[in-house]
């Protein structure tokens, strides 16, 4: 019950932000925290005390949920239906929902024997480095399609997978230098034609 309640509350915030933040932000944002709140979980076995121990795993897993609705929960659906082109855009998003569903799938069936070769610490850190592997895949490669026309969004997936990952590391580095290292920079050029476009207006 906590678990659904958790994922419906903290879902409601996705309609605000992902119009605003953009899809790629959202999960740029989310994916830290859901790294760190299944380590937490998974460090919170060695927890001294049955109750102790069953407090720390039920608020990491909680805490889990709290960024997941937001982020990895909606956004997928959401940016399937927009990556794909129209004369396809039925077919691809039957095959997204699909392969989201399979690997729900494949996590249930395997958790056991995997919570049972890599002890539920080893098995809750797994998957906490695939979230962070997973930050750095997105950094890289998913565009955003935040308020894009159909136009634009072939533009944005025009662009060679080469090109947008040089982009990124550049922008990476740009925001680290300009918001960490307090640095004053010039702004990036823009990367798409219709944020040429946009800055020109």
């Amino acid at each position: 019950m906590g678990t659904g309640i958790l994922n419906w509350v903290f879902a409601i915030p996705a309609l605000f932000t992902i119009d605003r933040w953009g899809r790629r932000n959202l999960l740029l944002f989310t994916f830290p925290w859901l790294a760190i709140f299944l380590l937490w979980t998974g460090l919170s076995f060695f927890a001294d005390g049955n109750r102790t121990r069953v407090a720390l795993v039920t608020t990491g897993m909680y805490l889990f949920e709290v960024f997941y609705s937001p982020g990895e929960g909606p956004v997928p659906f959401t940016y399937s239906a927009e990556a794909f082109p129209v004369h396809v855009r039925d077919v691809g998003m039957s095959w997204a929902t699909a392969t989201t569903w399979c690997f729900n799938f494949i996590i249930s069936l395997t958790w056991p024997r995997l919570k049972s070769a890599f002890t539920p610490t080893g098995a809750f850190g797994w998957y906490a480095a695939w979230c962070a592997a997973l930050w750095f895949l997105i950094l890289l490669f998913v565009p955003e399609t935040k308020a894009l026309t159909l136009e634009e969004l072939d533009q944005v997936f025009s662009v060679s997978t080469r090109k947008h990952m040089s982009f990124q590391i550049k922008n990476a580095v740009w925001h680290f230098k300009t918001w960490v290292l307090r640095q004053k920079l010039e702004p990036l050029p823009p990367f798409y034609r219709h944020s040429e476009k946009l800055n020109e207006s």
